[in-house]
């Protein structure tokens, strides 16, 4: 039986959505040669392993995670002891288990930039998750869109101001707002989920919500806003050299763009309306015939999503989102999420894909990128300190 550490939670506005991912992985999963670990990171970086059969998502809310620690164990990692986690005990730190594959559930910047990868690589881990290159680049909004560019990949105009600029009010930033044409879209450049989005349709709203946004991300996009766009979301699972592509999906928005609301809780505007999110998840089923899209148009979002998953060298499961302008018939990229929530195992209803084939291709995929990782050579011995 194999261990495999299923990691979630974290210090991210996310952090509620990836607990909710957990628990549909972890009780959905029934594989005979595969044990999931619960191992919850919490919102002060500490690592603990959730010992309950069932998993139950009221346990992590604050309140009860402070009074049931009786339901977690407080593990350790130590410098030396690859793939093993440790426990305290009367005469120091003791062996508790032995893992050889993570499987990432954590939503967000803690989750999806890459740290958390060199964490695990760092103590011998294989992890389900892309390159530490692979997850900067689609962590950062605008080094992702230079990058498309590069590939000949349509992405929405803009550009990028830092925290310094806004509160120096310094030339280059007068420059860059000096043209503007609203409404125009403010977004955090390293942000999730539409935490930090806003529509300013006015240069007082510029102002107003551009303040605002900096409460998020210490740098923001400003990209052009297309009045009444559709927003579709295709999954990709595999590795950049052997990938399955989802049918599309096309979420429901109850205002100009998708927020949070929409993707995770019962909004009043679309209670009641198919393919509202519930419960933290948006893990709805997809209708891909009353999406009303062309064929080419279909092919066309297929095969840039398998190109992006390729070309960055994305690996495990992740969600790439396009916005489409009907007006000009034009399909632009808005992000890679390189977790998504659900792990996106929703996307692949119609693939015949289960939940306990995603998680038992997660693993396969941990397994070769830890012997990928160990086969490189880190050491260049020289008589240099001789």
């Amino acid at each position: 039986m194999k261990n495999v550490l299923l990691v979630f939670g974290g210090k991210s506005y996310e952090h509620d959505i990836s607990v909710v991912t957990a628990s549909q992985i972890f009780n959905k999963t029934k594989l005979e040669n595969v044990k999931l670990i619960p191992l919850y990171l919490t919102r002060n970086n500490e690592f603990y392993i959730y010992t309950e059969s069932r998993f139950n998502i009221k346990d992590f809310s604050i309140l009860n995670f402070k009074n049931n620690k009786n339901k977690f164990k407080k593990v350790a990692f130590v410098s030396g002891e690859n793939n093993r986690l440790f426990i305290k005990s009367r005469f120091g730190l003791k062996e508790y288990l032995f893992a050889d594959s993570v499987i990432f559930a954590c939503h967000g910047e803690v989750g999806e930039n890459g740290i958390l990868v060199s964490f695990f690589n760092m103590f011998g881990f294989g992890t389900s998750a892309g390159s530490v290159n692979a997850l900067s680049v689609c962590m950062n909004k605008y080094i992702f869109k230079q990058v498309m560019k590069g590939l000949k990949v349509p992405v929405v105009s803009g550009f990028k101001i830092s925290k310094n600029e806004f509160e120096n009010k310094t030339q280059e930033l007068k420059y860059k707002i000096r043209f503007l044409k609203f409404p125009i879209i403010i977004k955090s450049n390293s942000g999730g989920s539409s935490i930090g989005l806003f529509v300013a349709k006015t240069r007082d709203e510029f102002d107003e919500k551009l303040k605002l946004a900096f409460e998020f991300d210490y740098e923001v996009l400003i990209e052009k806003f297309i009045a009444n766009a559709r927003e579709f979301n295709v999954a990709v699972l595999g590795t950049k050299d052997d990938f399955i592509v989802s049918n599309i999906d096309e979420p429901l928005k109850a205002n100009e763009v998708l927020s949070f609301a929409d993707k995770y809780l019962n909004s009043n505007k679309t209670k009641g309306v198919k393919g509202t999110a519930k419960n933290g998840s948006m893990a709805t089923s997809l209708k891909n015939k009353n999406l009303n899209l062309r064929e080419d148009l279909v092919a066309k979002i297929k095969t840039i999503a398998g190109k992006i998953f390729s070309k960055i060298g994305l690996s495990g499961v992740v969600r790439i989102d396009f916005l489409y302008d009907e007006k000009t018939g034009k399909i632009f990229v808005c992000e890679v999420n390189a977790i998504p929530g659900s792990l996106a195992f929703y996307f692949f209803k119609e693939n015949k894909i289960s939940t306990n084939y995603l998680v038992k291709n997660l693993v396969k995929i941990a397994e070769d990128n830890r012997l990928n990782f160990n086969d490189i050579k880190k050491e260049y011995l020289t008589n240099i300190l001789d």
